[in-house]
């Protein structure tokens, strides 16, 4: 071949091989669209686990710095955390197996809380049955903290929701209690060793208007939501500042699930019934935002508020949701028809509180589980990637002793 032949053949053989570059480059990026499962986790994108049978409920979850995750929730009668690798299996690294066991109480302990210390230590949350429940620590490897309150567990007089951790290492959980035969809602802070802190309300507890969601603001002010959103400073009383008698007016049903935005403003999620449609479709999800002082914000969506159905899905709601980097906001929780088949359902935001119309189709993700089970998203988590990690429990239609864990991924962009 000579020198004119083979300069010919290499070139086409150099533009052929650019071409399959492009083609496969192109063919990618066209099958990985925001919203997709990811496929380099789990099995196809999910994690699933009965832990031989039984009632098995995934309820939070909390990222760890170096990517991997902390997924709680109920393991039969006991409180369990398992910790997974970035690719979805299992880290047995961890506890027995991968998994910590805890007792919260006699039966049905379960997980309501998860936060990560800086120093890799674990504090779980959790209640049970017939009441009550423990604030409980972990070492990094699943062992139990016998540093940490009583031996590893600062106890709960009511039934705890969920918890933050302040940037000075103390904790405040909320929680509902009987008294004198009325439902309350408290909130107590524990020091970072877990024994009460004095300091917070009175002798380390204060009241709440109500029992709900808790956000901590950088300036140490903390949000409650409920049926309005509640602010209260860094001792434990309400924040005057905020709002009228410091509360904002949240649209009923609105205030499941509570984040912050970077600039301060504030987003609720929940369900709504506001007659999405007369063909199917008589709930769906609902965001609204605030201003950072308890005011509506009017630039968000319509008025304030964003209304969100899905096709032939007569019971949907958020129970759960997160911001991203860039501001727009992910709500998470279920859609279909309850007793015959609920989906993992999210939706994605833009800033504007329009749909983000890149993101699954016209801004929605289902993930089915088949007919005949109810799944239902119970906690999100944003990867420092953008990846959206997603915890649910999957229950077979009229068998409320049955359940399977499911932590779901989804690309972000």
């Amino acid at each position: 071949m000579n020198k004119l032949s083979y300069a010919n053949f290499t070139g086409t053989t150099l533009c052929r091989v650019l071409m399959c570059v492009i083609f496969v480059a192109a063919a990618t990026m066209a099958v990985a669209q925001a919203g997709q499962l990811d496929p380099t986790f789990g099995s196809n994108g999910i994690f699933s686990d009965n832990f031989q049978g039984g009632l098995n409920l995934a309820t939070a979850v909390a990222l760890q710095s170096d990517g991997k995750m902390l997924v709680g929730g109920e393991v039969g009668d006991f409180g369990g955390v398992l910790r997974l690798n970035t690719n979805g299996t299992v880290d047995n690294s961890f506890g027995t197996a991968g998994l910590a066991q805890l007792k919260f109480s006699d039966v049905d302990s379960i997980v309501t809380g998860i936060a990560i210390q800086p120093d890799g230590k674990v504090l779980v949350v959790g209640t049970g049955v017939p009441g009550g429940g423990d604030l409980d620590r972990l070492n990094a490897d699943g062992s139990v903290d016998n540093s940490f309150g009583s031996q590893g567990v600062a106890h709960i007089d009511g039934n705890p929701g969920q918890l933050v951790l302040q940037p000075d290492g103390k904790i405040i959980v909320v929680f509902s209690i009987f008294v004198d035969n009325a439902l309350a809602s408290q909130m107590q802070r524990f020091n970072s060793n877990g024994q009460p802190d004095t300091s917070f309300g009175t002798d380390g507890t204060a009241p709440l208007v109500a029992f709900g969601a808790i956000t901590l603001q950088s300036d140490g002010k903390f949000l409650v939501s409920s049926s309005s959103i509640a602010r209260y400073n860094g001792n434990g009383s309400p924040d005057g500042s905020f709002g009228a008698f410091a509360q904002a007016a949240v649209l009923p049903n609105l205030s499941a699930a509570i984040a912050l935005e970077t600039n301060g403003q504030i987003v609720t999620a929940g369900s709504t019934t506001a007659g999405l449609s007369l063909t199917g479709n008589s709930s769906g999800f609902g965001v609204q935002r605030f201003n950072s002082n308890g005011s509506i914000d009017a630039t968000f969506g319509t008025r304030g508020a964003a209304i969100t159905g899905f096709q032939n899905s007569p019971a949907t709601g958020a129970g759960t949701l997160a911001i991203q980097s860039n501001g727009d906001v992910v709500a998470a929780g279920d859609a279909g028809s309850a007793g015959i088949e609920l989906s993992f359902a999210l939706v994605r935001y833009l800033t504007s509180g329009k749909l983000d119309t890149t993101f699954g189709t016209g801004g929605r993700v289902i993930t089915s589980f088949g007919s005949g089970n109810d799944a239902s998203i119970s906690a999100i988590a944003i990867q420092a990637d953008g990846k959206i990690v997603a915890v649910g429990s999957v229950q077979p239609v009229g068998q409320e002793y049955e359940g399977t864990w499911e932590v779901a991924r989804y690309l972000g962009q």
